[in-house]
């Protein structure tokens, strides 16, 4: 699922946290998982964000593989070829915070290109986040 924003939450130990709508397919899949992973995608493959966005499809078909998007699996969670940068985390609580659950994950790793550093100049720039998770020993995509 495209994400809107992500929080670091603490620096020792490296925690991450994302809001997700209950409603939301996603919300189902994180709750069910144990690991996740954020994916920065160049905003010049912004299409890969759209298919993601628009794609409606039951809980247990594989949302990337139907849009024939690569990826790996890195320490139980999907990541994206096309990421410039990715983190992987490991769940470690949900929070009920109205229409949203508010998932917290721990950093288990973290990956970018060597040519990343010159794109955090975000003149150049613009990146469009991925979140992705793993459901029940089979990761599913979200």
């Amino acid at each position: 699922m495209p994400v809107a924003s992500a929080v670091s939450v603490s620096d020792n130990p490296p925690k991450i946290a994302v809001a997700v709508k209950k409603e939301l397919r996603t919300n189902k899949i994180l709750n069910d998982s144990s690991a996740f992973s954020l994916n920065w995608i160049d905003f010049k493959k912004k299409d890969i964000v759209t298919k993601l966005s628009k794609f409606r499809a039951s809980s247990d078909r594989d949302k990337l593989r139907s849009l024939k998007i690569s990826y790996r699996i890195v320490l139980g969670a999907p990541v994206l070829e096309e990421s410039v940068a990715y983190l992987i985390l490991r769940k470690e609580k949900k929070f009920d915070v109205g229409d949203h659950n508010l998932f917290l994950g721990r950093v288990l790793g973290s990956m970018a290109s060597l040519d990343f550093d010159e794109y955090w100049s975000f003149r150049k720039y613009s990146p469009i986040l991925y979140l992705g998770s793993e459901k029940k020993k089979q990761f599913a995509t979200l």
